[in-house]
């Protein structure tokens, strides 16, 4: 992996290396049951959608200080070689918001997802897809 120019701790992702990306529902308790079962969990092989999901992982910038989160998703990503990759996913369905990832193995850091790329993962998994760039 090179992990030269990188702008976030666990490195640069390269979208050609992923096979799959798969979305589960972080159920934190049975209020958010009635959601959990209207977001089914999602596999992402298209290799236009997970360009999508690493450019916004590669724009996401180091938050300081103490995180207090609930995710919204536990993200896997797949490698080629059959590496692996666990991240917790908060989104919120509301478009204009800086979305939320932490790496599993590093629960304690977070990184800021700009919106633009945050609303691009909103369209992704809860509805219109845009594989254009924009």
């Amino acid at each position: 992996m090179v992990l030269s120019g990188c702008q976030n701790a666990f490195g640069y992702i390269n979208a050609r290396w992923i096979d799959e990306i798969s979305l589960t529902y972080h159920q934190l308790d049975q209020q958010t049951e009635q959601q959990a079962a209207i977001v089914e969990p999602k596999s992402i092989s298209e290799a236009a959608l997970i360009k999508t999901v690493a450019e916004a992982m590669n724009k996401s910038k180091r938050i300081q200080g103490e995180l207090d989160y609930a995710p919204d998703f536990i993200m896997k990503l797949v490698y080629g070689d059959g590496y692996t990759e666990e991240y917790a996913l908060g989104l919120g369905k509301e478009k204009g918001h800086n979305g939320l990832l932490v790496a599993s193995v590093n629960s304690g850091k977070g990184y800021s997802i700009p919106a633009k790329h945050a609303d691009k993962l909103r369209d992704m998994i809860y509805g219109a897809v845009s594989t254009d760039g924009e």
